[in-house]
């Protein structure tokens, strides 16, 4: 029986900005993929550990008492017009302070947030890991942008482990297809069971009878789904639960401008967590964006909790 998937829009997006050298290059790229993305509005958001200047400091130095929120606004947008000043999106910029997984978090629910966008920084300052925390936590879609990140979206690849959520990446990939043009590849990595040898038979032999049944699982998720039967994917063996670097060292090969992966939902406390191949993916230094995708309102449970504290 044909499984429908519900459609994938990303009209409303989130960026998460630290006022570091790394915004440029995040602001840049966002207004090159809005309207690859058909993002209609986004919002733009600081969040600091402390808006209030000293008060001695302003004593000494009278010219500081704009506030600080005004002044950090007014930086950003300038570059936001900078790069957004010739297209339709509608933009708009928040500075708050406190602790940025957690106001991040609440905006996006506030916001009714479609997409969430974030630096991954290679060598410039800053680790990326809040960044990586808001991912696991977050109800919506997330891409990761890193420095070296090209604006020119020309080919995607596809992880797939033939999932609902794999479904979920797929469907929208084809969608930008049929949009854009842009071209796309399947990958999927199966698994060797360690006590193969147990069996008699060689790893490559062992190898061939798992990728035959990945071939299987693959024709019955394409049908299943009704996607067109023709999408070719490539089959890769694991045995040693190295999936993201095979995935990554494809996609390299292959000159891949997008990863594009399902985050596995769960329930409970699992479900605040992303996936293991997904979140390996995001740790992986990469200049490769990687847009983890997400059924809207998974986590909206621990929002709802979140937004008691």
């Amino acid at each position: 029986m044909m499984k429908e998937l519900a459609k994938q829009s990303y009209k409303v997006a989130l960026i998460g900005l630290d006022m570091s050298g790394m915004d440029e290059h995040i602001i840049r790229y966002a207004a090159s993929i809005s309207k690859f993305l058909a993002i209609e509005r986004i919002i733009f958001v600081h969040v600091a550990k402390e808006l209030q200047l000293p008060e001695e400091l302003v004593k000494e130095y009278p010219d500081l008492v704009d506030p600080l929120d005004e002044t950090i606004e007014a930086e950003i947008m300038t570059k936001v017009e900078k790069h957004f000043g010739s297209t339709d999106v509608d933009t708009s910029c928040i500075i708050t302070e406190g602790h940025p997984i957690d106001k991040i978090l609440k905006l996006s629910k506030v916001k009714n947030v479609d997409l969430i966008m974030m630096g991954r920084k290679k060598s410039l300052d800053g680790s990326g890991i809040v960044s990586s925390r808001i991912a696991r936590k977050c109800h919506c879609s997330m891409l990761f942008i890193p420095e070296e990140a090209s604006t020119d979206i020309q080919k995607l690849l596809l992880p797939v482990d033939f999932s609902h959520h794999a479904a979920l990446g797929l469907g929208f990939a084809l969608d930008l297809n049929q949009k854009s043009g842009v071209k796309m590849a399947l990958i999927n990595v199966y698994h060797i069971p360690i006590g193969y040898y147990r069996t008699g038979k060689t790893y490559e032999e062992f190898a061939s009878i798992m990728k035959s049944f990945a071939e299987k699982d693959c024709q019955r998720f394409l049908k299943e789904y009704e996607f067109h039967e023709e999408t070719s994917c490539d089959f890769l063996p694991s045995k040693n639960g190295d999936s993201p670097e095979l995935i990554y060292e494809f996609a390299t090969k292959n000159e891949a401008d997008m990863i594009i992966i399902g985050s596995r939902g769960r329930t409970g406390i699992a479900s605040l967590l992303m996936g293991s191949v997904a979140e390996k993916l995001v740790y992986l230094d990469s200049s490769i964006p990687i847009f983890v995708i997400k059924e809207k309102g998974e986590n909206m449970g621990f929002l709802d909790a979140l937004m008691k504290l």
